[in-house]
């Protein structure tokens, strides 16, 4: 009776310390309050900001009820932001939720074209960002909800995104790439018409002497020649009025 007490007595506790469904239930209402007062009054915050540390259980636990319960804009993106009570586009709960799950489809139908993705797939995909069935999440059943927004095969249980979607998807790049041509051509153009003139460099000149040498005697202009190399050639060139009398005088 002894053991059967104790027994008792422990499981009593066990229950105590487990939350009921009704206690996870206000619990998780409790926090998604606690979002929403996060996003009142903005028209869009980065959910790295909001989301928390995603290494941890209450991480991850916060950012699959964003998922769930706000619009997340570039969901899959490191730029990722979730909209605001402000902004326009702002929706919550599974209206939130199933526009989530488009785009994050999405993100996969568009690159794989006509070819398409398996319907398991795109479940896998969405319990990892959500956390839970897409039924319970977003309302309906999976298969209704692609059948609704693509194109569904049931034969071979791919689904792809809508022709008409992929055509306008393809025309934006085309716009997008014409655009970026356009902008680097008129880049190109303005950068030819503003360079520089590199300026007109002067003639490069033998260097002059500007530093009187003692020892280097300067040349006659009239014979490129020293006033040494004179005497020598004229004969007892003495400096003194070397003119045309003392030569005359010479000769008598």
């Amino acid at each position: 009776s002894r053991g059967f007490s104790l027994g008792c007595v422990s499981l009593a506790k066990g229950c105590a310390l487990a939350p009921t469904g009704m206690q996870r239930a206000k619990n998780k209402k409790t926090e998604i309050l606690a979002i929403r007062r996060e996003l009142q009054g903005e028209r869009q915050v980065n959910l790295s900001r909001i989301s928390g540390d995603s290494g941890t259980d209450e991480g991850e636990r916060r950012i699959q009820l964003i998922w769930q319960n706000f619009r997340i804009i570039d969901c899959t993106k490191a730029s990722a932001f979730v909209l605001g009570t402000e902004h326009p586009d702002f929706c919550e709960g599974k209206d939130a939720a199933g526009a989530n799950s488009a785009e994050l489809f999405e993100t996969e139908l568009i690159p794989a074209s006509i070819s398409g993705v398996a319907l398991e797939r795109l479940s896998s995909i969405h319990s990892h960002y959500f956390g839970g069935g897409f039924e319970r999440v977003v309302g309906k059943k999976l298969r209704a909800f692609v059948t609704e927004r693509y194109e569904f095969d049931l034969s071979s249980g791919r689904v792809k995104a809508p022709q008409k979607l992929l055509n306008v998807l393809r025309k934006r790049e085309a716009r997008e790439l014409i655009g970026e041509e356009l902008d680097h051509a008129d880049r190109v153009k303005r950068q030819a018409m503003t360079k520089k003139k590199e300026p007109i460099k002067p003639p490069v000149f033998a260097p002059s002497q500007v530093v009187f040498d003692p020892d280097v005697r300067p040349r006659y202009a009239s014979t490129k020649m020293q006033p040494d190399e004179l005497e020598e050639r004229g004969g007892g060139f003495d400096g003194k009025g070397g003119g045309k009398g003392a030569m005359m005088t010479g000769l008598f």
